[in-house]
């Protein structure tokens, strides 16, 4: 069998996350097709067993939640040679040697059978033993944050709106103490359990694109179910509290907290000078703002 590797980018706005679900169903809901959530893997297999008629299942590097989007997932998938010689040329020996001598073309027919919200933006061969989840070292992705009184009306899909001032300087710094290994337990999802808590950043920091966007990068070798999301809630309120004059300089990320009895931080003015700046549990941020943007090997 012959391996090849994938870089796909996609709008999640319209996908139930990246991955097909293995949910029980009816034989009412198997029947009706409507009942089955959309998927960026449902959507991607659905094309290339088109493409090369004949089943192909994938792999993806990262689990991406519904809403989440994505310019730099890697999926690898793995064809048979009656799948190869279906669809390679008389010229060329294997769709291997096609693809490493015409990409474009394969990358034309693939992305004119996939929908307008996902494109597959690279294909190549790789080692057999090459694996797009358990292969990769780390990932990387990005927050964007756009800051104003009256809300944005273009890219409202690829941003969260923040009606109250930041400040840039204090988001940064405690942005930083999100660096190096640590158990992320107070930033996974409430209602579920990480059988491996314990996440390596190596990147966490602020970009102040303009005066009212901000983007947030964070690199790590793992990340827990709504992790970047709450770190990012947590920062949109050291944000607000420094921007009103709140010293948030002894804040420190709330690293192994697992109890739930902590004072829930929302839009409005309900923090005041005498909270205890410890026990702020941000909310989830929306996935709008979200965007997977690189794997590394």
């Amino acid at each position: 069998m012959s391996n090849f590797k994938l870089i796909l980018e996609y709008n999640g706005e319209a996908f139930s996350g990246s991955q097909i679900q293995n949910v029980k169903q009816s034989s009412a809901e198997i029947e009706d097709c409507e009942q089955s959530p959309r998927t960026v893997q449902g959507e991607l297999e659905k094309a290339l067993s088109i493409y090369f008629r004949s089943n192909i299942s994938t792999d993806f590097s990262s689990r991406t939640d519904a809403g989440v989007h994505a310019i730099g997932q890697v999926v690898n998938f793995h064809l048979n040679q009656d799948d190869e010689s279906g669809i390679s040329e008389p010229s060329h020996n294997s769709f291997s040697e096609l693809v490493l001598c015409n990409p474009d073309k394969i990358l034309i027919g693939l992305n004119g059978i996939l929908p307008d919200d996902m494109v597959i933006a690279k294909i190549e061969p790789v080692a057999d033993d090459f694996d797009a989840r358990f292969s990769a070292t780390a990932r990387e992705y990005m927050y964007k944050i756009f800051i104003r009184k009256h809300r944005p009306v273009l890219r409202l899909d690829s941003l969260i709106w923040v009606k109250e001032s930041l400040d840039f300087n204090a988001m940064q710094d405690h942005a930083q103490k999100f660096l190096g290994e640590h158990d992320f337990s107070a930033y996974y999802r409430a209602e579920t359990y990480a059988k491996n808590p314990v996440c390596n950043v190596t990147k966490s920091e602020m970009l102040q694109e303009s005066g009212i966007c901000f983007k947030y990068y964070i690199r790590s070798n793992r990340f827990l179910k709504n992790m970047v999301r709450r770190i990012v809630g947590e920062l949109i309120q050291v944000g607000k509290l420094a921007a009103k004059g709140e010293d948030v300089s002894q804040l420190e990320p709330n690293f192994s907290v697992k109890n739930s009895n902590l004072v829930t931080a929302d839009d409005n003015d309900a923090i005041s000078k005498s909270t205890d700046l410890s026990l702020i549990k941000p909310k989830a941020e929306a996935p709008g703002g979200l965007t997977l943007m690189k794997v590394f090997y």
